[in-house]
């Protein structure tokens, strides 16, 4: 690491709040491999229907850059195995989400289960050439496996965004080391959507035990600092007693283990020593020691350093509340479906053909992407769809609108439908009038199809979610929904 001081500014994450339970996954389909059944307790957090890897790689995103601070975010990392896009920059769909500027780098890491450590990496080494703007770091991941696998198991849907920079960090990095080695866990070839997991007992004994230990110990011996130093040990692995062997033999107090979360959402992939970082940082005290690593295909690894701002710059939304929130359980036929395991009879207005015009999808980019409306010069009146005339009956402006973004507004339901007759994946299909704080109306469709029909005069806010995905070519369509604003009862 350069001699300049690069650190955590800030930093929040988005656990999906469906949860499958794994009884269910076990009761249906573990006659295949009785195996597994160890493996049968807890919950999973399971994306919905319209959710995917960039939609909480944005929600993630959204929760650590404030209304105005992505005007001073230079570039943006996403870190992941499961994107959706093979030839398209994923990271530039999320961008534009975000409202980040055009004049923005931006990379997508992947190929690895420890994509969320080497995205981090990358990104801190981007902080290092500018000290007037912030680096965005996301780790995301929707890892898919066969039925009763132990990755359909073992495994959640989840994300984790950092900020990084020079200046008022609550987290510094210490140091950095990373090793390269080609020891296959498992693999997914790029025309496949479920990984071949190997042996168990080979990955922890020849993959954990032997090739995280010497990076570990290399880090500490360049940093000077002891293993019995170290506060928070974070180390994604649902292998049993692995994070604690590892800790005891290298002298790391057994309390510092962070939590893995493994039986109330499960482990995120690529996103989950963020994750499990976003946790330690709700929590840990100033001047504690944060040991972070990611495993895969060798081993990364930080030496974190939190500072006195810590206190002051808590995540919004703790972890563990999101690791508590549980809106329903998802029954697994559903959960199959949902991930295209299983093909339900949608009947026959399933069919249509759902192109998407890109020339069209580009030119009004900014209305969908980033929900931006128009706000009249004259009289300051907002307006969804932006126009170039005013819609105040009191206001004869005719021209050009300033742009006024909408997503991060809270709105009231005017009115809602819900249709159980037009096709949705999740029936029934709910849309209705919302009007934002600033005035703007504009007609919406609902998030958490499965809940009880928000109420008019209800509040509600904006998420990032699929519209929907044109099966005959593959192409995702992205879209702003209403989701009701959960209240503290």
């Amino acid at each position: 690491m350069s001699n300049t001081e690069i650190g955590i500014k800030s930093y929040g994450s988005y656990i999906p709040s469906l949860r499958l339970d794994r009884r269910d996954i076990i009761k249906s389909v573990g006659w295949a491999n009785p195996g597994q059944f160890a493996h049968g307790k807890g919950q999973r957090a399971v994306c919905d229907f319209d959710e995917d890897t960039i939609t909480m790689a944005v929600e993630a995103a959204r929760r650590v850059i404030s209304e105005d601070g992505s005007t001073h975010i230079s570039a943006l990392v996403v870190g992941s195995t499961t994107l959706p896009f093979a030839d398209r920059l994923n990271a530039s769909v999320i961008s534009s989400a975000l409202g980040l500027d055009d004049a923005l780098e931006s990379f997508d890491v992947t190929g690895s289960q420890r994509a969320g450590t080497s995205a981090l990496r990358l990104a801190s080494r981007l902080a290092i050439s500018t000290s007037t703007s912030d680096v965005l770091c996301v780790a995301v991941d929707q890892r898919r496996g066969k039925p009763g696998s132990i990755v359909e198991l073992v495994c959640g849907d989840g994300a984790a965004a950092l900020t990084l920079g020079q200046d008022d960090v609550i987290a510094r990095i210490l140091a950095h080391q990373v090793s390269t080695i080609d020891f296959v866990t498992h693999f997914r070839r790029a025309d496949q959507r479920h990984d071949y997991v190997w042996e168990e007992r080979w990955v922890r004994e020849e993959g954990y035990f032997k090739l995280v230990e010497p990076v570990l110990q290399k880090l500490l011996d360049e940093a000077q600092v002891s293993a019995g130093d170290i506060d928070h040990f974070i180390l994604p692995c649902p292998i049993a007693r692995v994070r604690e062997t590892i800790s005891k033999r290298m002298g790391i107090n057994p309390e510092a283990v962070a939590n893995n979360f493994q039986k109330s959402f499960g482990e995120t992939g690529a996103a989950h020593s963020l994750v499990m970082l976003c946790d330690v940082l709700d929590k840990a005290k100033p001047g504690e020691k944060i040991l972070v690593t990611g495993f895969g295909q060798g081993c990364e690894t930080f030496l974190l350093e939190t500072t006195p701002l810590l206190a002051k710059k808590r995540a919004k939304q703790p972890v563990v509340l999101n690791s508590a929130e549980s809106d329903h359980i998802v029954p697994y036929v559903k959960y199959l479906a949902n991930n295209e395991q299983i093909t339900p009879d949608f009947g026959p207005r399933a069919e249509a053909d759902r192109q998407t015009a890109l020339s069209a999808a580009y030119r009004h980019s900014k209305l969908v992407n980033r929900l931006v409306a128009g706000e009249c010069p004259t009289c300051g009146t907002v307006q969804f769809p932006k126009s170039t005339k005013c819609v105040s009956p009191n206001c004869n402006h005719n021209g050009p609108q300033e742009e006024h973004p909408l997503a991060d507004e809270t709105a009231t339901v005017c009115s809602i439908t819900t249709d159980y007759l037009g096709f949705s994946r999740s029936p029934p299909n709910r849309y209705g009038m919302i009007e934002f704080t600033s005035g703007a109306r504009m007609t919406v469709n609902f998030a958490c199809t499965d809940q009880e029909e928000p109420l008019v005069g209800s509040q509600v806010q904006m998420t990032y979610r699929l519209q929907d995905v044109d099966t005959l070519r593959n192409y995702h369509r992205y879209c702003w929904k209403a989701q009701p604003v959960k209240t503290d009862t």
